[in-house]
């Protein structure tokens, strides 16, 4: 609580006391609620409660920019105003535009400040505002001149202790008081005060009345006990009633032809009106109904001939859903009054919800003094709906129904406005689904389709009401996340909470069209305003983030860095320049040896590309094969390395009678490229070279994301009689499922296992295992990155006969490649020995 005496008073004793406290402490008692009541000045209330820090706000007027954070109560306990004070000596200002030059204190985010600051600019009153924490603080500086002006609310004006202080005529801003909880917070404490409000007002010996006697006597003033309107009434009917006596008595005949006449015309007028497609009705200071057509008695669910009489009070109890049709004709029946327009939802006789542009005008007659209000309602519904429909399909993805860019911004930018003005952080996370274009390309789009709704559907149930999922478009969503913490490190880790919470549930299997599938997300992390201050900011350093996480390996999130930022520029120049590497031919190939366990017997080698780049030297594939492979660069890359390995075979076959064979990585989309299987067709036709000698290596992700295409691309190329073999075995999720379906020769243990061997218990039994399931299939199995005699040995042990790694040697120039084994072979080819072995190990069948 803060002190307001005497809505909310902390006494001299240190004790709570005041209107609103000892009210809200009877409702305790009634409900059995514990209490605590948490002491502030008013700045800290706000941000406290959107921090949970505070349940409840017991004096609080209501304004639409809360509401966008903050729940209200319905029933309103008292009434406020905005009222100006000045100094006791000062000479009294008459209306807002006398304060003009002149310092004014006002209490920060107070609604009363900040309306008078809003009146001044739009009036173009030009003040010098100081922002202070209390009232008491605004009145002191009264006291010591340091202002001439304050304002704050009337409730608290009459009990102020400093006599320096006298209040002045100017008051705006007419507001109920409510209590307030953060939103979607509480609800039941709003709807019990309600309760007990509508309860305790329409009984005058209520706690309510009692405390209102106690705090406020005096300043909420009586109703009179005899309306001086319903006097007026009585004397403007008796003299009418005399004026229409005499007239009677002098002009009789004359009276009751115009009579007539005015019948005859009061029944077009009704016969007009009952033709106006809309809800006429009319009624008087006494709130009786004088005139309604048939669209109103439709609506109230009344005869036509009946409802002229009916008393508002009537209606309302008939149909309590419909109140706000008679909503402001109290201010109607004022002489100032003015016309009302304005639009309300509301419900009919049937119970069903319509919108209805209302005009309300007051209306006297020449022959009654009595004022009326005359009331239309324009039936909107039907253009509302459209409106909503259009306004929806403008601001949401029409497949996944979710917020779309626009909409999103509009979210990121009213989030962003609150975090600066509240201290709070927030996050939003940019999600790339991994290999959906796979999905699509061997499903089809409808497939896709199904799945990224599927996707939608599960982040939805992720987040929390209040945050945002939107999709941008193709595969990629974004994740607003609002009022996180008030420290940013904090924020961070509740993000990447979510983050990884996300990363799992995506990975779970998907069912579409009948056929199971995997389909993992890279996240982009960005806490704002941290890392960001603007919308557009925000999500270009989240796409920023997400790429780095794509990088690094999929299936991952990463929190945006400003190291990023550079990276994406290289990235970009690394682009260019391929493209230029490309043209130039400024690539080389590099041949690590395979060898079996027969005295190191040399069968082949594994072709790796690399990039000599003309001032950077030997640029690692790891970091331009995923730039090419996004780009479909690599399609080009692909062939002119297959090319210049097909040749090479060529070569060695006419210069020594033999030749090792070669290993070609092939990626994911070199696999999808439909003119594969061709080009190595015609490349093997060309060059004349046994098909045996040329080996072609798929990851497991290739198998993972790529199985159905996988599978016929290789069954089409194993028909040219290449070998197939399956690298970084045991890294991905499902091969297994796909491995008796393809038509493999070899499979290769991944270095990351045989790093740890032997010692580490889990590797080893991976290795066992791998290596008893290949022999059990026929194939072959070559374990990579042996750099030890001591993992050699193992891997011989556990029946492992080919190797590949440093311990032998790195990859090597052709020259150094030739040098090495060549030699040795040509030697031995002399004796008619390894030449055959080398023929038996390319003819040998897969199941041998």
């Amino acid at each position: 609580m803060f002190n307001a005496p005497p809505v909310m008073v902390i006494d001299e004793n240190d004790n709570n006391a005041g209107f609103m406290v000892e009210l809200l402490e009877q409702i305790a008692l009634e409900e059995s609620w514990d209490i605590e009541w948490v002491r502030l000045d008013w700045p800290a209330v706000i941000p406290k409660t959107l921090n949970h820090e505070i349940d409840l706000i017991p004096f609080i007027a209501y304004s639409e920019e809360r509401a966008e954070y903050l729940d209200y109560n319905e029933e309103g306990i008292l009434t406020g105003w905005g009222q100006v004070f000045i100094h006791k000596d000062e000479p009294i200002p008459q209306n807002i535009i006398s304060l003009s030059g002149h310092n004014i204190a006002i209490i920060k985010n107070e609604i009363y400040g900040i309306k008078l600051r809003n009146l001044c600019n739009l009036f173009d009153i030009k003040c010098n505002f100081t922002e202070v924490d209390t009232y008491r603080d605004a009145f002191k500086k009264i006291e010591d001149k340091l202002v001439t002006a304050a304002v704050t609310s009337s409730l608290v004006s009459y009990s102020h202790d400093n006599d320096f202080v006298k209040i002045t005529p100017i008051v705006f801003e007419p507001r109920k008081v409510l209590f307030a909880t953060a939103k979607n917070t509480n609800a039941d404490l709003l709807q019990t005060i309600d309760h007990y409000t509508k309860l305790w007002r329409f009984d005058a010996n209520s706690t309510y009345y009692q405390l209102r006697d106690k705090y406020l006597k005096g300043v909420i003033e009586q109703e009179t006990a005899f309306p001086s309107w319903l006097l007026y009434s009585l004397l403007i009917l008796t003299g009418l009633l005399l004026a229409s006596a005499l007239i009677a008595i002098l002009l009789k005949k004359q009276v009751k032809r115009q009579t007539q006449a005015l019948e005859d015309q009061s029944d077009k007028i009704r016969q007009i009106i009952n033709l106006v497609p809309h809800m006429v009705f009319a009624s008087n200071a006494k709130g009786k109904l004088i005139l309604a057509n048939r669209y109103a008695a439709d609506f109230f669910g009344i005869e036509m001939s009946n409802i002229e009489g009916y008393e508002q009070s009537d209606l309302i109890r008939r149909l309590p859903n419909s109140a706000n049709l008679f909503e402001d004709e109290s201010l109607l029946l004022r002489k100032d009054a003015h016309a009302i327009q304005k639009e309300i939802e509301t419900y009919n006789y049937n119970g069903q919800k319509a919108t209805l542009k209302i005009s309300k005008v007051p209306f006297i007659s020449r022959y009654s003094r009595m004022p009326s209000v005359v009331t239309v309602g324009v039936d909107i519904t039907e253009a509302k709906e459209y409106e909503r429909q259009i306004q929806h399909m403008a601001q949401h993805d029409s497949l996944t129904e979710l917020p779309n860019r626009m909409l999103l911004n509009d979210r990121i930018h009213q989030s962003l406005a609150l975090t600066k003005r509240y201290g709070h952080c927030g996050a939003v996370l940019f999600i790339d689904l991994d290999y959906f274009k796979n999905i699509n390309d061997s499903l089809g789009h409808m497939a896709g389709d199904h799945l990224l709704k599927d996707v939608a559907g599960r982040l939805k149930d992720i987040v929390r009401d209040g945050d945002t999922v939107s999709r941008l478009g193709g595969d990629e969503f974004i994740v607003q996340l609002n009022h996180l913490s008030g420290d940013s490190d904090r924020a961070e880790k509740s993000a990447c909470k979510i983050a990884e919470k996300i990363n799992f549930t995506l990975a779970q299997e998907y069912t579409v069209k009948g056929n199971k599938l995997f389909s993992t997300a890279s996240i982009g992390v960005v806490i704002y305003p941290r890392d960001a201050d603007s919308e557009e900011a925000i999500i270009q350093r989240a796409d920023t983030a997400m790429y780095y996480a794509k990088s690094m390996g999929r299936n991952r999130y990463a929190v945006f860095k400003k190291a990023m930022e550079k990276a994406v520029v290289r990235k970009h120049i690394l682009e260019k320049e391929l493209r230029k590497a490309l043209a130039e031919a400024r690539f080389i190939l590099r041949y690590q040896p395979q060898l079996t366990s027969d005295d190191n017997n040399f069968i082949g080698a594994e072709a790796l590309l690399r990039w000599s780049h003309p001032t950077e030297g030997i640029i690692s594939p790891s970091e331009f094969i995923p730039i090419a492979e996004e780009n479909h660069l690599i399609i080009p890359i692909g062939e002119w390395v297959l090319k210049q390995v097909c040749h090479q075979i060529k070569y060695w076959l006419e210069k020594y009678g033999y030749s090792p064979f070669i290993t070609v990585n092939l990626s994911a989309i070199q696999i999808r490229n439909s003119d594969l299987v061709s080009y190595i067709k015609n490349l093997l036709e060309q060059t004349k070279i046994p098909p045996n000698l040329l080996e072609f290596e798929v990851t497991e992700t290739v198998l993972l994301h790529e199985a159905r295409i996988s599978i016929d691309v290789l069954n089409e190329l194993k028909k040219l009689g290449v070998r197939l073999s399956i690298d970084d075995f045991g890294t991905g999720y499902s091969s297994l499922n796909y491995l008796k379906k393809l038509p493999l020769d070899k499979l290769k243990i991944d270095r990351s296992f045989v790093k740890d061997i032997p010692g580490d218990p889990d590797s080893e039994t991976i290795i066992r295992t791998v290596i008893s399931m290949s022999i059990d299939m026929g194939l072959e199995v070559i374990a990579e990155g042996v750099e030890t005699k001591e993992q050699l040995q193992y891997l011989l042990k556990e029946r492992c006969h080919l190797f590949q790694g440093f311990y032998f040697d790195p990859p090597i120039s052709l020259e150094q490649l030739e040098e090495k084994y060549f030699t040795r072979l040509h030697d031995s080819v002399k004796e008619d020995r390894t030449v055959i072995h080398l023929e038996n190990y390319a003819k040998k069948p897969k199941n041998s």
